[in-house]
């Protein structure tokens, strides 16, 4: 029996026992757990999405990296009168006027007031471009889409056209797309 191969594709050229401090069973366990990550990575790139993870009133929300042109902290925002509710004010980001959404108002949540800690996360898509309010960063990562559920119908309201899914924990995800090609999100001169 030839130790250096493995029956089936013959990938694994290392010897099945090294005769010194390694048993038959930790070099299994070993070449599993190889296997388990690799295949994890395969998974997430073939058919994953790319979210950045944030806090808004304490619960977990995240939303496609593919729209997001940056994050910032909020330093200074000029508020603005006889704009809708859900527009916060406006701040200057790198030269340009910015609107900032507070999906706090979007989402059908009670309003909550500006920290030093609060981010801007800056949403791009066509020619739309504003701001969205988030209390806290709390990471990227690739999820696999296969993991996103529907959101449950208990989900109503004004809310619910801007959440794409939600993922154990829970965390929900926030629809991109619907925020920037919404037609109500365009402040006119009325």
């Amino acid at each position: 029996m030839d130790s250096h191969r493995t029956p089936g594709d013959g990938s694994f050229h290392e010897p099945l026992y090294d005769g010194e401090n390694s048993s038959v069973d930790e070099i299994l366990d070993q070449r599993a757990k190889k296997l388990a990550v690799s295949h994890l990575d395969e998974e997430s790139e073939e058919d994953g999405i790319e979210i950045l993870e944030f806090l808004l009133s304490g619960e977990r929300y995240a939303i496609d990296m593919q729209y997001i042109r940056e994050v910032a902290l909020l330093k200074e925002i000029t508020f603005v009168p006889g704009v809708p509710p859900f527009i916060l004010g406006i701040i200057s980001l790198h030269g340009s006027v910015l609107s900032i959404v507070d999906l706090r108002t979007v989402l059908g949540m009670p309003p909550k007031g500006l920290t030093d800690y609060n981010r801007i996360i800056v949403l791009s898509g066509g020619t739309m471009t504003f701001g969205i309010l988030a209390d806290a960063i709390v990471r990227t990562m690739t999820i696999s889409t296969i993991l996103i559920k529907k959101p449950p119908p208990t989900i109503r309201g004004q809310g619910a056209p801007y959440l794409t899914g939600i993922l154990p924990g829970p965390l929900m995800i926030i629809d991109a797309h619907a925020l920037l090609s919404d037609p109500n999100m365009v402040i006119g001169d009325e």
